[in-house]
């Protein structure tokens, strides 16, 4: 038979034993719902509900009124700065976009099924949303400002209050979150900061000394990388220093950072979203250098087998040598492209070191050179392609172009530098099984296979 109590604040209470809550039907609907709320007050270790759970539920039923006003402005905007990853997974209307959604429509895509008040005296909603269809999503109600976390970050909440860095909860496994809004490209955006560490260590003086570093660092820190995707854009860093000085501002919106992630050694970067590509991409900001990663790599920056180039910048260790990421613009398009060299175990040589200046100092011009190789390797084939491949009426002979052929032909998988300090572009393409390669070790492009070179 279920436990029950008679609270003469709290009426009827039932204990549910798998839950580990003491709860009750509260016959109430919020934001028109279909569903009634139930309320869940936390009592992991069977000891009753506590004077301050029972204040909690009074200040909770105060305020209840204020939270319906303010939470929909606040699920609006999770809504849209976690919009990326809702679209990957929901098939959403046109008007549950990120441009077009609205804080009515996000009232009719929430229920709140339960309120839940933790041990400590916090409280909040746990909340069904169309977009989250596996698991609920929680609004921290307690504090000054509405909070969204999972359900597990409300049902185990740690918390703390960091003179520093403000209010910042634990999400159960390696990191302590919390929230800041930043100004990116003429835009008030959240960032979410990310601090490594248990829920037993808290945040360290390390921690606390990279953030302050970084907050007086950012705009300069932004600029910078704003300069970088730009030149990546543009392809020439001496035509961007002459836009930029004639006061012409950078705007590249198809990358946004979202994370600012510290580790315990107080190494700190951006997770960024990037829209080439729909996914992300690491940015450490705290070397002499900003430097491209993979996500992995940022958050196990410190753990990971790396070395810091002169030239090169921050390489880890792969199966042939080191390895790194560089966002360029191929085919006309910008992406996320990985830099292999090839050293089996060895530092990196001066002769592959002066491989990648020479590739970052010519890479505007090499791109017009790939265009005139492809073209003519396309044509001299052409008779044997044009039998073997389904190809597209813009690859027929009287419609390509060396515009359209190295989009149409060829798909770039890498930078990829030799031992004796040979570099070039791999690529595969149909009209091959081994792949393709644009050397450019001695500043000419040269079309090879990849057999020739790796």
């Amino acid at each position: 038979m279920a436990k029950k109590i008679i609270d003469s604040s709290l009426d009827g209470l039932s204990y549910f034993e798998r839950g580990h809550i003491w709860w009750k039907h509260l016959g109430i609907t919020l934001f028109e719902s279909a569903e009634e709320v139930d309320l869940w007050i936390q009592d992991e270790n069977h000891e009753g509900v506590t004077d301050i759970q029972r204040n909690a539920y009074q200040t909770y039923l105060k305020n209840e009124e204020q939270y319906i006003k303010r939470v929909p402005s606040v699920m609006l905007d999770y809504f849209r700065w976690n919009f990326e990853e809702i679209f990957r997974v929901v098939d959403l209307d046109e008007d549950h976009r990120k441009d077009t959604a609205t804080e009515n429509i996000i009232r009719e895509l929430m229920t709140v099924y339960y309120i839940f008040i933790c041990r400590d005296g916090s409280y909040g909603w746990l909340i069904s949303a169309c977009w989250n269809k596996n698991d609920t999503i929680a609004v921290l109600l307690s504090e000054s400002e509405p909070r969204v976390m999972s359900h597990n970050e409300l049902r185990y909440l740690h918390k703390i209050n960091d003179p520093t860095l403000g209010l910042f909860i634990h999400d159960g496994e390696n990191s302590w979150k919390g929230l800041e809004q930043h100004h990116f490209f003429g835009e008030l955006e959240n960032l979410e900061i990310e601090l490594e560490g248990s829920s037993e260590e808290g945040i360290t003086p390390v921690q606390q000394k990279a953030y302050a570093e970084y907050t007086q660092k950012k705009e300069d820190l932004f600029e910078a990388f704003s300069k970088m995707m730009l030149t990546a854009y543009v392809g020439d860093s001496a035509q961007v220093d002459e836009m930029l000085a004639s006061g012409q501002p950078i705007v590249v919106q198809t990358v946004l950072p979202k994370t600012l992630y510290i580790d315990k050694e107080g190494n700190y970067g951006w997770i960024c979203y990037t829209a080439w590509n729909d996914s992300y991409m690491g940015v450490l900001l705290s070397e002499a250098q900003i430097q491209f990663m993979q996500p992995e790599q940022l958050r196990n920056y410190r753990n990971e087998e790396k070395v810091v180039d002169e030239v090169c910048g921050v390489l880890f260790k792969d199966a042939t040598g080191w390895s790194k990421e560089v966002v360029v613009r191929l085919t006309e398009e910008i992406c996320t492209m990985p830099v292999t060299i090839r050293t089996y175990g060895k530092p990196v040589s001066d002769k592959q070191r002066a491989s990648y200046q020479k590739f970052i100092e010519l890479n505007a011009t090499r791109w017009e050179g790939i265009k005139d190789a492809t073209l003519d390797y396309y044509m001299e084939g052409y008779d044997d392609f044009v039998e073997y491949l389904d190809l597209p009426d813009s690859l027929l002979r009287e419609n390509v172009t060396r515009e359209n052929v190295v989009p149409g032909l060829l798909d770039f998988t890498q930078l990829f530098i030799k031992t004796n300090g040979r570099i070039a572009w791999l690529c595969e393409s149909p009209t091959t099984d081994d792949g393709l390669a644009f050397e450019f070790t001695n500043g000419e492009i040269a079309l090879i296979s990849q057999t020739d070179i790796v």
